[in-house]
């Protein structure tokens, strides 16, 4: 992520314990946003490291692969439970 953005939070508990965990950024350069599923004992630190390191492996591969509706073939992908949108 461009060090002038800034990571925006915003997080629900789900009826699972889970908690969704909406972010976007905003500032210079390309602005993202997207949605994580993070367990009840995840620290906030743990949140915005994961959360960075997609945003800046997005940023920096020309083919970043996340999980879809429409992915045909099962990748093992350790990426978790988070998608990444660019505006």
């Amino acid at each position: 992520m461009d060090m002038t953005s800034k990571l925006k939070l915003k997080s629900r508990k789900l009826e699972s314990g889970r908690f969704q965990v909406n972010f976007s950024t905003v500032g210079a350069g390309d602005e993202y946003y997207g949605y994580m599923l993070a367990e009840a004992k995840t620290s906030v630190t743990e949140i915005i490291t994961k959360i960075n390191r997609h945003l800046t492996a997005m940023q920096n591969s020309d083919r970043y692969y996340q999980r879809n509706l429409f992915s045909l073939c099962k990748k093992e992908i350790n990426s978790g439970r988070i998608l990444v949108f660019k505006r």
